[in-house]
């Protein structure tokens, strides 16, 4: 805790153009505790923060002036923002032996239900009979229209899927629409797209990428792991049916080698067109060949990165150093973290190496006791010349 209070500052500011500090929470808080997601990206923020009853009341209510819901809220080190958000929750609490404040915040992902979009308002498009256009477009006109709050779409991918006939008629809220009808398609190959806005409220759609591993740590350093598969969730062989018109099944010859045939079909609206229906198809059929393995792990140890210290998130993609031990609090959904010794060196092989490879959909930070709850995705897949550079790693350590 004493680490995360000299280390983290955390700030209150007017708006997100950060026109007036509001407040300086930096060392004052009893608990906080912060999360990343997929999708979402910076997910949300709780603390306690021990207040006199006067101050504690300028939260709530201010003369001619509302409270300091919505405020921007940040959480950085240095040059690198860990967290940022909006207020959304504040209590006031009065006990026998505490006063102060339970503070609750949401990353800007949130602000992407405020308002709705309908592509029959003016100057939107109407997606269901116009194109061909992509997931990409959709979103970055969304964001453009309806979310004031989110920062530009340079970094929204222009994905390869057509998606004209998918049902964007009806008022839907940015948010639930990339959820629910776009990111699901993919791409015109079977990578899995994840939207996230992270730091200065810039929005990410992008695949999953297995380049590189992000994090490093040894079981010496896990405080708690649950890792279990399960055989019910293989499907490797999936038919879409459009409407009520079947299309061309797919099957993966690796699982059926391995695994009983076991058959899925997915039900796709009417109208799309055959190659959307492929793309979904063989996102399915790349997320399910397998059994799922299930897998949390708490971390109370260390975390090793080539992430350099005094760098944004964004500049330290780009740049890197020596291996070396950094806060757990950097690590954020989207990246991918080993564990080095999970699998036995004598039952080290490729394949089974997966199994200690993690691609993380969501974190959650706790700076009181330093510690840090990882959530990853299923194993990845084979990660060929990676395998050899990590090897070359473990080598030199």
């Amino acid at each position: 805790m004493a680490r995360a209070h000299q280390a983290l500052k955390l700030l209150i500011w007017d708006d997100y153009n950060k026109t007036q500090l509001e407040d300086d929470l930096s060392g004052r808080w009893n608990m906080l505790s912060f999360s990343t997601a997929l999708h979402g990206g910076f997910r949300d923020l709780r603390m306690i923060v021990p207040m006199g009853l006067e101050k504690a009341w300028l939260w709530l209510n201010r003369e001619n002036l509302p409270g300091r819901h919505f405020h921007h809220i940040e959480v950085s080190e240095d040059k690198r923002v860990v967290w940022e958000g909006r207020v959304t929750g504040v209590e006031l609490r009065l006990e026998r032996d505490f006063t102060g404040l339970d503070i609750i915040a949401m990353g800007y992902w949130s602000s992407m239900r405020d308002q709705l979009y309908d592509p029959a308002d003016a100057g939107n498009t109407d997606w269901t009979i116009s194109g061909p256009h992509n997931s990409g477009k959709v979103i970055r006109e969304m964001i453009t229209k309806e979310c004031p709050d989110i920062n530009g779409t340079a970094d929204v991918t222009l994905t390869s899927d057509n998606v004209v006939g998918i049902d964007l008629t009806a008022r839907s809220y940015p948010q639930d629409v990339i959820v629910d009808k776009l990111a699901p398609l993919g791409d015109q190959g079977t990578a899995v797209y994840f939207f996230a806005v992270w730091e200065s409220r810039k929005p990410y759609y992008t695949a999953r990428s297995v380049s590189q591993v992000d994090w490093y740590l040894w079981l010496r350093d896990v405080e708690r792991l649950s890792l279990r598969q399960d055989g019910m969730h293989l499907r490797n062989s999936i038919l879409p049916v459009v409407g009520t018109a079947e299309g061309t099944s797919t099957l993966d010859g690796e699982s059926t080698a391995d695994y009983p045939l076991r058959e899925l079909m997915i039900l796709l609206p009417s109208g799309i067109t055959a190659t959307v229906a492929n793309n979904a198809r063989d996102v399915a059929l790349s997320e399910r060949k397998f059994p799922r393995q299930d897998q949390t792990f708490s971390v109370s140890g260390r975390v090793y990165s080539t992430k350099l210290a005094g760098v944004d998130e964004q500049a330290a993609d780009a740049v890197s150093g020596a291996m070396a031990e950094r806060p757990k609090w950097w690590v954020r959904a989207g990246q991918t973290i080993r564990i080095q010794d999970l699998v036995p060196a004598s039952a080290a092989t490729p394949k089974l190496d997966d199994l200690r490879t993690f691609y993380i959909v969501e974190t959650v930070y706790d700076a009181s006791t330093d510690r840090l709850l990882v959530v990853p995705d299923r194993p990845l897949g084979r990660l060929g010349v990676l395998l050899s550079r990590l090897g070359q790693l473990e080598r030199d350590r």
